[in-house]
């Protein structure tokens, strides 16, 4: 996994060995520090040059310019890198998440994939970035101060290099631990800004029922499993330094004692000595460096884990490498046996659909909650692919279509109004790159938004909240309707949206979808089946099966489900 990371580094390859040279410079510059002792101390206490007393400081200073510079150009060159890579990767995840079908959405919560895009990239940062400095500095410096204590006593050396192994399984061990801990964390944090969103989404519902305590409840459970987890963590991390330095004292104790033995019985200099010890301190701070880096870069993959597993998801819908340039729609729409059953469901949601709408119809798909009225129009905007046969556009499978091509000819008017925390303008135009003003305005008033839209604060430059907070049901519906008269697609989806409304809202609304309706080929989701008495054609679900076809006179005098609907909605008229 850390080398799929790694990966990402390639498009910037010419800054990071610009940054690797850096880092080589950085960690010669310490060992020269260290090698340094040995000819000042033993030349300075024997009295054999003094000149070492005036060149020494001064080279030191010259050091630590140099480290200086090198120091400043590779942390300011992989910051950079890592901040590109995490770019990189959120704009990756975001675009991944806009491509997917709606099916993928089907068991995801919201807060739960935000949580993805946010908190885990933001662990996967520190894994990217400041870890893969941390581990390429400290590799380099570890590799000077060796050749350092290896040229000052190659047996002392060998000595010192007996706690290594001891050193290396706190690191490996520590790190699982770690690893465990930060993916459980994340996994809490995902729940826990699902709940956020739930319960501001449905803070009048929370509030109406008096579940204010039950949710805190809710949240306090979450937070505490969240909290546990970064405890477990904070405790691996607290471990790992007093057992790496414990190691780390046997091995200098060591040292000392062997080495005091050997300069007391002249086999050694106390320069020498002094150069080894020197270098062996300087070398257990990168080790212990690397030790905190690791916990850091468990961290990073137990986030990378959650992050390539949206990445890796397989998207449905998908162009044909191929695709069929599409014309203007001008003839009929028809669904050929057309089946659907979701992944690891038993049953399916539709079944030997065979339909045909002619251009200009007006065609209403009728039957109780559940019988697959939502699917079989999500199906003619490929918002989700049949399970087996096929769907026409003037005689072509809307398969052999880009997305993009396909959704051109199609305008979508939703029961559930979706618009953005933006200006009202832009709202009404959105998707078009170039917005005529003129163009809005006059639509505005076709779709009977005109005239409240003048007594907003800032008119069309209003920001209207998120979701539309600031406006009415039925402002929100005309600006909805407003929006797809503006994109004049020649087929229209219409989910029909005017039975949460009051009754002058519904009739300005209403006003407004019969407006939008002429000259185009429609498919109504009928709820309210007074507004569909005069359809050209009313198509009757049950269990995902078409189960009547007919006028809205003829299909009263057949009786079956139809007229029990609308028995049920009409019966004392």
């Amino acid at each position: 996994m850390y080398r799929r990371l790694l990966q990402f580094l390639v498009p910037y390859k010419g800054k990071l060995i610009i940054a690797i040279i850096c880092m080589i410079i950085l960690a010669a510059c310490t060992a020269a520090l260290a090698w340094a002792f040995k000819p000042m101390l033993d030349e300075v206490l024997s009295g054999k040059n003094m000149t070492y007393i005036y060149l020494m400081p001064i080279g030191i200073i010259i050091l630590y310019i140099i480290k200086g510079i090198a120091f400043y150009g590779q942390a300011t060159l992989m910051g950079y890198i890592g901040q590109r890579i995490i770019y990189d990767i959120r704009n990756m995840l975001y675009n991944k998440l806009t491509e997917q079908s709606l099916s993928f959405f089907t068991h995801r919560k919201t807060g739960e994939l935000l949580g993805r895009i946010t908190y885990d990239i933001t662990l996967l940062q520190g894994a990217v970035s400041t870890t893969v400095t941390s581990l390429m500095r400290d590799v380099m410096s570890i590799i000077f101060l060796l050749g350092v204590i290896f040229n000052s006593d190659w047996l002392l050396a060998l000595l010192s290099l007996i706690v290594f192994p001891i050193m290396v399984y706190p690191i490996v061990h520590f790190g699982q631990k770690m690893r465990k801990a930060s993916y459980d964390g994340q996994v809490s944090m995902g729940k826990m800004s699902s709940l956020i969103e739930e319960t501001v989404g449905g803070i009048r519902v929370v509030k109406a029922f008096g579940m204010e305590e039950y949710e805190q409840n809710r949240f306090k459970a979450i937070t505490k499993d969240f909290m546990t987890h970064q405890i477990k963590a904070l405790k691996v991390q607290a471990l790992s330094f007093p057992i790496m330095e414990f190691v780390a004292g046997l091995g200098i104790a060591g040292i000392l004692l062997y080495g005091g033995i050997r300069v007391a019985h002249g086999e050694a200099t106390a320069g020498g000595l002094m150069s080894f010890i020197v270098s062996l301190l300087l070398l257990y701070d990168p080790v212990r460096r690397l030790s905190r880096a690791n916990n850091e870069v468990q961290q990073g993959l137990s986030a990378a884990e959650r992050i390539f597993e949206i990445l890796d998801a397989p998207v449905d819908v998908q162009d044909p490498k191929e695709p069929q340039p599409i014309q203007p729609f001008s003839n009929h729409i028809a669904f050929e046996n057309v089946c659907l059953t979701y992944p690891d469901a038993s049953k399916p949601v539709l079944q030997n659909i065979d339909l045909n709408i002619q251009s200009g119809e007006v065609v209403a798909l009728v039957g109780r909650s559940g019988a697959g009225k939502t699917t079989l129009a999500n199906m003619l905007l490929r918002f989700m692919d049949p399970t087996s046969g096929s769907i026409n556009l003037d005689g072509h499978d809307i398969r052999n279509f880009k997305q993009t091509d396909l959704r051109s000819q199609m305008s979508l008017v939703t029961q559930e109004i979706v618009l953005f925390n933006d200006t009202v303008l832009h709202n009404i135009a959105y998707g078009h790159e170039n917005i005529d003003r003129e163009k809005v305005i006059a639509i505005a008033k076709i779709a009977n938004a005109h005239e409240f839209i003048e007594k907003l604060e800032d008119g069309y430059d209003t920001l209207v909240g998120e979701r539309g907070v600031i406006l009415s049901g039925g402002q929100r519906q005309r600006l909805s309707l407003a929006r797809a008269l503006l994109k004049n697609a020649p087929i229209l989806v219409l989910d029909e949206a005017t039975s949460s409304l009051d009754t002058e809202s519904e009739r300005l609304v209403q006003q407004a979808i019969d407006k939008l309706m002429q000259d185009r080929t429609v498919l109504v989701i009928a709820h309210r089946l007074s507004t569909i008495r005069n359809a050209d054609k009313i198509v009757v679900l049950d269990a995902g099966k078409i189960v009547q076809v007919g006028s809205h006179d003829t299909l009263i005098e057949q009786g079956g489900i139809y007229a029990e609907l609308y028995q049920l909605q009409f019966g004392d008229d």
